[in-house]
């Protein structure tokens, strides 16, 4: 399974971004082969960026959610079992993982967690600290 954060979801769906080829030809891909899996913080992730970008990028809300919906109806979307929640926070304590850390902690946790081999995105730098249990691609 291949999952993927919030900088591959938005570049595959917005025509202008500068990785759209890219994001599109990976995310295309993986769903082809159905082994695309959103981790559920990306998701939403996805949606706050595209509908707080500067204009005249900025989708509205409706038309954010639908484009969403539309693209990615078909993949697995997926979280942290509610079990695992004070376990991952007491892991970001352990490795001093704080503030804006702690979102991308989360979607490489339900990642893993949903057994995904690889994690796509264009922040590798982000994700590191997990390179030792998910592959961390950059398309």
């Amino acid at each position: 399974m291949i999952a993927v954060d919030s900088s591959v979801v938005i570049a595959g769906l917005l025509s202008w971004h500068e990785f759209h080829e890219r994001a599109l030809q990976a995310l295309e891909k993986a769903m082809a082969a159905r082994r695309l899996l959103i981790p559920f913080p990306a998701l939403v992730e996805s949606y706050s960026v595209m509908t707080r970008l500067p204009s005249p990028n900025r989708l509205r809300p409706e038309i954010a959610q639908q484009l969403l919906h539309d693209s990615f109806r078909d993949a697995r979307i997926v979280g942290l079992s509610p079990r695992k929640a004070w376990t991952f926070l007491g892991d970001c304590v352990a490795s001093a993982t704080a503030g804006g850390r702690v979102y991308d902690a989360v979607i490489a946790s339900a990642a893993i967690e949903a057994h995904a081999r690889e994690l796509l995105t264009f922040n590798p730098r982000d994700f590191e600290m997990f390179s030792d249990r998910i592959a961390i691609v950059v398309p």
